[in-house]
């Protein structure tokens, strides 16, 4: 029975442990000078897609689902605020950041959705709220995999492996984000990031751990 628990959940392991992370980044040559020019900044509200099972879906209305995803687009977007401040004006405010309630209430007054700002060029967004810079981005998580084969793994872990964490669903996140130079409108910086998360999950970590890393690479950062 334990060699064919082992077969089992290492198939499962290996299916998960394939997509555990993944990065890819771009910071363009012209970011230092075109930063240097940029007082305020502005962190837009994100897309979310959120991954769900068929039974929780059942349970939503189209309105419903729509209304999650606009609020968690939001979260995300408070959440990269605050990382954004303690992280890049930790010693000092190297660019201020729009306060992302006046961002959507700008946003509001044009009647501008988070998914119809990719419609709106970067320069024309900066503008209409009066920034140097622009941050938009992405977030899709996956619908986790089923309480019976988190459970699995949760069980050869404790039987067979050091305890590594409690039996739950298991979740994964893929954001994508990218800062705009607000006076020309180009890319100065783009981040993708794949994380697949362990047992017991759930989407407030994946939120948590992707703006977590993201702002530690931001290149606001680096600067002098």
């Amino acid at each position: 029975m334990r060699i064919a628990l082992l077969v089992i959940v290492t198939m499962i392991v290996v299916g998960l442990g394939s997509c555990n992370h993944s990065r890819n980044m771009y910071t363009s040559p012209a970011f230092a000078t075109a930063a240097k020019h940029h007082k305020t900044i502005a962190i837009l509200p994100f897309d979310v897609q959120v991954g769900l099972r068929p039974s929780q879906m059942r349970k939503m209305t189209p309105e419903q689902l729509y209304a999650l995803e606009l609020q968690h687009g939001r979260a995300v977007q408070s959440a990269f605020q605050i990382h954004f401040l303690q992280k890049v004006n930790k010693d000092g405010e190297k660019i201020a950041v729009q306060d992302v309630n006046q961002t959507n209430a700008i946003l509001k007054e044009h009647d501008i959705q988070p998914e119809e700002i990719p419609n709106y060029l970067p320069s024309e967004l900066a503008q209409m709220l009066g920034v140097d810079a622009v941050m938009v981005g992405s977030l899709t998580t996956e619908k986790p995999v089923s309480t019976a084969v988190a459970a699995a793994v949760a069980i050869y872990t404790f039987l067979y492996t050091p305890y590594v964490g409690s039996a739950g669903p298991t979740n994964s996140g893929n954001t994508m984000m990218k800062i705009y130079d607000g006076a020309s409108g180009d890319l100065l910086w783009s981040y993708d990031k794949t994380l697949s998360r362990g047992i017991g999950s759930d989407t407030h970590n994946i939120i948590k751990a992707i703006t977590r890393k993201a702002t530690r690479q931001n290149p606001y950062v680096k600067m002098k």
